[in-house]
């Protein structure tokens, strides 16, 4: 799919992260495990642009930090091209789009977790790690 065929625009609307009582991530030298929930809903749609509402909750296994990000995503762009960025990618069956406004989002997530001194969310958590 071609960037060209449609542009995407982000909207943050709420940052929040904290520390929770899972211990002291300085102290252990091993990666936590990052949970990820997300909530993304169609609010308007209408030919060539597509309104949707997104929450990513982001949390750690051991309960380190949570780090919840919540905004607006509209895409412009033609039809076919709109429903393919809904599809999921075969290798991840992750929606395209979700790929997309997670890209945008991690440096706010990686900021939120640099302030508060937890390890932040890796850039591809939305993509399963390759074999090699």
């Amino acid at each position: 799919m071609s960037v060209t065929e449609t542009s995407i625009e982000v909207r943050l609307l709420n940052v929040a992260g904290a520390k929770t009582d899972g211990g002291d991530p300085t102290i252990d030298d091993a990666m936590p495990v990052f949970d990820f929930r997300v909530k993304l809903e169609e609010v308007e749609k209408r030919s060539g642009t597509a309104i949707f509402s997104f929450a990513f909750a982001i949390s750690t296994k051991p309960s380190v930090a949570k780090i919840d990000l919540n905004g607006t995503v509209t895409v412009n762009g033609e039809n076919a091209a709109l429903e393919k960025l809904l599809q999921n990618d075969p290798d991840t069956k992750v929606p395209y789009l979700l790929k997309r406004v997670y890209q945008q989002v991690f440096l706010s997530a990686y900021l939120v977790s640099s302030m508060i001194n937890v390890p932040h969310p890796p850039p591809g958590l939305l993509s399963p790690p390759t074999k090699t």
